[in-house]
């Protein structure tokens, strides 16, 4: 009776596997921007008035610099800087619980090895373009994070999408190119 269940089981799960998607419909699926990534898009660019591809760079590279980050790339002819910051990434309510964890499992008797979130990689890439009339340049930056646990294992990757921190990145960038154009 257990192994009618079981294949029963196993027949079912294979069967759904199969459902049959059209390559159309998948190709068009895979072409097809969601509403979200646009606004998406929209924090994390923005335009400035010259055509003068290089002084966005240098300021882009001051910007980070000043907010604590190491160049870790660079291209200029493809107008590319990525660069990243060490940063600590315990969070004490994740070790509070895990080691509340690990002392309910010890009471029961068994052994638990607590893990928590130890550090973490920030990482920022600038890509710049010209328009398409070549009167300005255009800045998009996106930042990630890289988390590591205790036991030195990569535990999250995920993009960073909070607006105040593009606003906050793209206000200072405005400041250094307004002063870099001005030689302040």
């Amino acid at each position: 009776m257990k192994c009618r269940v079981v294949a029963s089981v196993l027949i079912l799960s294979v069967l759904a596997g199969c459902q049959q998607t059209s390559g159309t419909q998948q190709q068009a699926a895979a072409l097809t921007l969601a509403a979200e990534n646009l606004g998406q898009r929209q924090m994390q660019t923005r335009r400035f008035d010259t055509a003068d591809e290089r002084n966005i760079l240098a300021a882009c590279a001051g910007v980070l610099q000043d907010l604590g980050f190491t160049t870790e790339e660079t291209n200029l002819k493809a107008g590319l800087i990525v660069a990243s910051k060490d940063r600590d990434a315990v969070e004490s309510g994740q070790v509070a619980g895990q080691v509340f964890f690990a002392l309910l499992v010890a009471a029961m008797g068994g052994r638990a090895d607590p893990v928590w979130d130890a550090n973490q990689k920030i990482r920022i890439s600038i890509v710049t373009r010209p328009t398409g009339d070549r009167s300005g340049i255009i800045v998009r930056a996106t930042f990630q994070r890289v988390i590591w646990n205790t036991k030195n294992q990569v535990s999250r990757v995920e993009t960073i999408d909070k607006p105040e921190i593009h606003q906050q990145f793209f206000e200072k960038l405005s400041q250094s190119v307004f002063l870099e154009a001005h030689q302040i």
